[in-house]
């Protein structure tokens, strides 16, 4: 019932489709091949369609080589520290990406408004949770609640296939990263020149935007020397006017609630309110995925592309680690290459040496999972698997993932037009008249002891003290930093349609492996999702809030007849029949994060403020499994920031030997 298969992208050359027929045998290095192994000859690059130099899908001239590096995962995290890398001109990277090569696919990856078309492609992962206890029959699980987790595949990662949208978190919740959970340098402060510096901001007044928009760009938020950024971002302008619900929202959210600041920068450090936002997007309006944005200009560099070798078409299974030299260097493991293949046969499996670190950037979900069959992690989870435990960290546990439900009207005529706006509503906005009610359970410590405990009682946290120490600092961000709770999507392409999504959730979930074969790809995803009520509760309040604005002040003038939910859930209807209406009508939202957490070890930690995994040497986590927080915020922003500073201690770390 638990097992969840993770089946890897069929080859797209002639040599590995032979591959499936006859197994590959691994192969010397080519004699055309230079001392450092990276694949500077074109002979030895396979060209499919437009795949420029520098990417390949063949493992043979791989197995055995060594790099200075090996990044495992193409993504948006991996692509950034492999530019961060090469732009030394000094260090040899190896990516390895279980997709492909997927920019230039064209309008249903590089046009934003295509968002959603892609999805159930060899670009999505598309994995499976574990059946959710708190499902369509609102407690057992029995009727097989089972959420789709969306996550992309190929190089690019999750910028191939996700909205789009250009948000920071706010000052408060990033520089708890430090006080709560002893990462030294990691605040607002110390990460804003990194997110400034990776982007190319457009200002949308003065960058030819269809007149009428209602977007803001305060300068002092963002890059001043945009010429030295990578990731192109700007108005999303489909080129025909914009809906006046747009400002309508913003008129009927004061109107409810009057001290509420709209019409603001989102990536200014304090993101509440309405406003429009920048995308990922060339001002030709293509998709700056990360792909785009750091590989690319790698590969189209002479010089640069020969520190770069990319392998698309496999899987990372395990980090070959070493305890002989790392007893000598205070560790107690090394990390001193990776396996990677397509299945376990020996034919089908092989290996690449790093001669001074392996990142792990796969993602939240598979990075742990990585970790966990090479031997890191709970021990409990191990044995069950058949895997000997090398190291016991809590990998896999604090997974947050966040939920989404949607409200959706037809527009008017009046109403039609082009914009997307992000609501940030606070904890009392949200909860309006029972705020105060949902304050005093927040503010209860019996509560939150109680919540705590079933959390670690289902392999949500390895503890209860330390579990406590999050949930108090949730507690002050949404009651004394007042940071924004939840997000109302809302999309105006002829259609009144408000996704929402409570940003802080409480409940905790894990990931863990169910077989010892990494190339199975067989594992558990639980975020259990809901199983905190006020989790439930807030999901419940922010669909109701959307439904209400809608109906009421400047918006009703423009809609018409709600879609959804429509009939199913009736008019006035209070806070339980929302949550009853939720609990069966929602979504992933795919951002889900912790899983690798970043905090002191005493705190449940993994890896320390330099993301290298406690007791290894040479192994750090990368991506978004190491964000101990959710944020309110859409993270590519902070993932890039994160990324480049992370790049950067390596950087340090290497020229010190």
């Amino acid at each position: 019932m638990q097992l969840l298969f993770f089946a890897p992208a069929l080859r797209l050359s002639n040599v590995l489709a032979e591959h499936f027929q006859a197994p590959l045998q691994p192969t010397e290095t080519p004699s055309s091949a230079p001392e450092n192994h990276l694949l500077d000859d074109p002979n030895n690059q396979l060209k499919i369609g437009t795949i420029p130099h520098g990417i390949t899908d063949d493992p043979r001239v791989i197995h055995n080589q060594t790099f200075d590096y090996i990044i495992a995962g193409g993504g948006l995290t991996g692509l950034t520290l492999a530019a961060k890398l090469v732009s030394e001109k000094k260090y040899t990277v190896l990516v390895i990406e279980s997709g492909f090569y997927a920019w230039e696919y064209g309008p249903k990856i590089d046009d934003l408004n295509t968002y959603g078309q892609v999805l159930g492609s060899s670009v999505d992962h598309a994995y499976e949770t574990s059946p959710q206890l708190v499902g369509n029959d609102g407690e057992t699980g029995l009727d097989k609640d089972i959420r789709l987790v969306r996550s992309g595949n190929g190089l690019g990662g999750s910028t191939l296939i996700n909205g789009g949208s250009w948000t920071r978190p706010h000052k408060s919740q990033l520089d708890s990263w430090e006080k709560v959970f002893g990462n030294t340098g990691w605040s607002w402060a110390a990460l804003k020149g990194k997110m400034d510096e990776i982007e190319v901001p457009r200002d949308p007044k003065t960058d030819n935007v269809t007149a009428g928009s209602l977007h803001r760009f305060d300068a002092e938020c963002h890059n001043k020397e945009p010429d030295k950024g990578r990731v192109k971002v700007g108005a999303r302008d489909r080129g025909y006017g914009w809906s006046p619900l747009i400002g309508a929202l913003m008129s009927t959210v004061k109107k409810t609630y009057s001290g509420v600041v709209n019409q603001k920068d989102l990536c200014c450090g304090n993101p509440t309110g309405v406003s429009m936002f920048l995308n990922t997007l060339t001002n030709e309006q293509v998709r700056t995925d990360a792909a785009r944005s750091w590989l690319k200009p790698i590969l189209d560099d002479q010089e640069l592309r020969k520190y770069i070798t990319v392998l698309t078409g496999e899987l990372v299974g395990k980090v070959h680690l070493d305890n002989g030299a790392a007893l000598r260097m205070g560790a107690k493991w090394q990390a001193k290459g990776v396996e990677f293949g397509v299945h376990k046969k020996p034919e089908w499996k092989w290996d690449a040496w790093a001669r001074k670190e392996v990142l792990l950037a796969a993602g939240s979900t598979i990075s742990p999972l990585i970790l966990q069959w090479s031997g890191i992690g709970p021990k409990a989870w191990l044995d069950a698997a058949g895997i000997e435990q090398k190291l016991d960290l809590p990998v896999g546990y604090n997974l947050q993932d966040q939920t989404t439900t949607s409200v959706v009207t037809k527009p008017k005529e009046s109403g039609n037009g082009q914009g997307q706006a992000a609501y940030f509503a606070t904890f009392a906005e949200i909860f309006g008249d029972e705020a105060e009610q949902m304050k005093k359970i927040l503010n209860d410590d019996k509560e939150l002891d109680k919540w705590a405990e079933h959390a670690v009682r289902g392999h949500g946290f390895p503890d209860k003290a330390n579990l406590l120490k999050q949930y108090k600092n949730y507690r002050d961000w949404l009651l004394t930093d007042k940071v924004s709770y939840a997000e109302l999507f809302l999309d105006t392409d002829n259609s009144t349609h408000f996704d929402l999504w409570n940003l802080i959730p409480f409940t905790r979930g894990y990931v863990k492996i169910l077989d010892n074969d990494p190339y199975l790809r067989s594992f558990e995803y639980n975020p259990r999702y809901f199983e905190n009520i006020l989790d439930l509760y807030g999901q419940a309040a922010a669909t109701r809030l959307a439904r209400q604005l809608t109906n009421t002040h400047d918006m009703k003038q423009y809609v018409d007849k709600e879609q959804v939910p429509g009939r199913y859930v009736p008019q006035g209807a209070n806070l339980s029949q929302w949550a009853d209406y939720v609990k069966q009508n929602y979504r992933a939202n795919y951002h889900g994060v912790g899983t690798c957490s970043m905090m002191k070890r005493d705190l449940g930690g993994v890896v320390d403020s330099d993301a290298k995994v406690y007791d290894v040497k040479g192994l750090r986590v990368v991506d978004g499994s190491i964000p101990p927080t959710q944020l309110s915020s859409h993270v590519m922003t902070v993932f890039y920031a994160m990324a480049v500073k992370i790049a950067e201690s390596v950087i340090k770390d290497a020229e010190k030997t």
